[in-house]
């Protein structure tokens, strides 16, 4: 049995940036293997959708990671108010004073 779960492949992790020489190495490999070559550009609609994809899955993997904080139960449906005893209800009398009676 496979440890993925099915149909899970629409969110890949975030990408990470990786170290310094990481991303110089990145770097210099693309413009070795661009400059002064011919290669397709994607299109203003693909480059779009490209964003749009990283964009929902980044935010999709934040919401995730918060949630894993604090989970919490919503109750759904009717509710009955809560109730609060006559003897712990605060009454406000004159002159703004509280009274308990």
């Amino acid at each position: 049995m496979s440890t993925s779960l099915p149909r899970a492949g629409y969110l890949r992790s975030p990408k990470r940036s990786g170290t310094k020489e990481e991303v110089l190495a990145g770097l210099y490999a693309h413009l070795d293997k661009t400059l002064g070559t011919q290669y397709e550009v994607e299109s203003k609609q693909q480059r779009e959708q490209r964003l749009m994809d990283e964009l929902w899955a980044n935010r999709v993997w934040q919401d995730n990671y918060k949630a894993s904080f604090r989970p919490t139960w919503q109750l759904t449906g009717p509710r009955l108010p809560t109730y609060t005893g006559e003897m712990y209800r605060r009454y406000i009398g004159r002159y703004g004073h509280t009274r308990m009676d």
